[in-house]
């Protein structure tokens, strides 16, 4: 895969060092070159130096022909022009940006733009970590607002069904392990001290889980 990536700060140039590694071809943009010193002795790919959304530097880095781009600089507005110029103009299969400000990642979510928010995702695992601290996050998905986690059955919910902890569109039971077997559980399944639970739920609706379990 031929992938470009705008700022070489501490996530543009992790993510440089990783898909290097794994063999992709990969075009570092930065405006001050100091920032590549970030890249490990290993990175194989080019570097360039000046403004991610300038036509002339995203064409050296012949964007015409790239499968992905990365806008990961710490301006929201720069972040956003790069990738609109590279969904719209150059017509990149694979855009993604960092966005601080949740608000504005909606926004362009909406637009199609698919966006990472860190401080949502950070101050939503956090809450997790913090208010449901029985659940263990095992994934984060989105910008932060839906969450896969881990639930060891406690006597609270032995003997209840998948169906009194699953909230249509809030919470989904998705896999449940048994004396070390694991099953795709229906809405009539009993469950046992000691199942481990594999939940996809909203952020919002963890809360809920938590009540059951104190219940």
């Amino acid at each position: 895969m031929r992938v470009i990536i705008v700022g070489c700060g501490r996530v543009g140039s992790d993510l440089a060092n990783t898909l290097s590694g794994e063999r992709h071809e990969v075009v570092v943009i930065d405006k001050t070159p100091g920032s590549f010193s970030r890249l490990s002795r290993e990175y194989t790919g080019r570097m360039l130096t000046g403004i991610g959304f300038d036509r002339e530097i995203l064409q050296k880095a012949d964007i015409e022909s790239a499968d992905a781009l990365a806008a990961t600089t710490d301006s929201d507005n720069v972040n956003i022009v790069v990738a609109v110029t590279a969904k719209e103009t150059f017509k990149v299969p694979h855009v993604v940006a960092r966005i601080y400000n949740p608000q504005a990642a909606e926004i362009y979510r909406r637009e199609g733009i698919p966006t990472v928010t860190p401080t949502l995702w950070a101050a939503n695992t956090m809450k997790t970590m913090l208010v449901t601290a029985s659940l263990s996050a095992t994934a984060t998905l989105g910008s932060g607002e839906v969450e896969s986690v881990r639930l060891e059955v406690p006597k609270a919910l032995a003997g209840r069904t998948v169906a009194e902890l699953a909230k249509p569109g809030e919470i989904v039971v998705g896999a449940l392990v048994r004396r070390g077997q694991a099953l795709i559980p229906s809405a009539e399944t009993k469950l046992e001290l000691g199942d481990q639970l594999h939940i996809t739920a909203l952020v919002s609706a963890l809360s809920k889980i938590e009540k059951l379990i104190a219940h």
